[in-house]
């Protein structure tokens, strides 16, 4: 039996998860993540008898950010955090990375929701590749947006010195992968919807953008190699 436990622990990839997407139905990978793992065989009161563990392992973690960047705890008042917090998020919302993806969300839900039975969207479903292409759009149209901000702050972040150039270009290789998977996707209903290019195209440019001024932002992304995924 430790023999087996252990050939099990050592196909398991450690930090797997933290630059993919979280789609596990669709990820084949899974059998070397050990997040997953857990996922499955974790029951309610075996979280409630680890909530004490985990809450430790938070604070060492938060700690030993404070460390590196100097900062003394007892000191920060909640004005002073709401302040700088309220700042930097105000400033990375502006940024014109988010703003592209933000657009790219709102054009993926006017889109979809400007389909009618004129467009025969029963008919098409039948098309097991656009049911296929349909999941993977929904899937990732906020996806972007939430994943290009961790980026830009895991980048301030190591650019103050607070941790190694790791996080950022994890994620910015997740993006550029996933934007890919989009352009894919969204190619395929270019050619089924043909009453509809314009509105397509403008959709497959702004992603082609976007993959554009990740890889400016964080030109090494590309070489970067995530765990257990590329």
């Amino acid at each position: 039996m430790k023999t087996v436990r252990k050939k099990m622990e050592e196909k398991e990839v450690q930090d797997i998860f933290n630059w993919c997407d979280r789609w596990c139905e669709k990820c084949s990978q899974t059998e070397l993540c050990t997040l997953y793992k857990s996922s499955l065989t974790v029951t309610p009161e075996e979280v409630l008898m680890s909530l004490p563990k985990i809450f430790e392992t938070v604070k060492k973690m938060l700690k030993k950010t404070l460390d590196r960047a100097n900062i003394d705890p007892d000191s920060l008042t909640k004005s002073d955090f709401e302040d700088e917090y309220e700042w930097e998020t105000h400033l990375l919302r502006k940024d014109d990375i988010v703003v592209h993806a933000k657009k790219y969300r709102k054009k993926v839900t006017r889109w979809f929701d400007s389909l009618n039975d004129d467009y025969g969207m029963e008919v098409r479903m039948q098309d097991s590749m656009m049911t296929d292409c349909i999941d993977v759009i929904l899937w990732y149209q906020s996806f972007f947006e939430i994943k290009i901000e961790r980026a830009l702050i895991s980048k301030k972040e190591e650019e103050d010195g607070h941790s190694d150039p790791y996080d950022s270009l994890g994620t910015a290789k997740l993006l550029l992968v996933s934007i890919e998977r989009n352009i894919e996707a969204w190619g395929y209903m270019y050619q089924k919807f043909k009453e509809d290019e314009d509105a397509i195209l403008e959709i497959l440019i702004n992603l082609q953008n976007l993959s554009k001024k990740v890889e400016q932002i964080f030109p090494e992304a590309r070489a970067f190699i995530r765990p257990g995924l590329d």
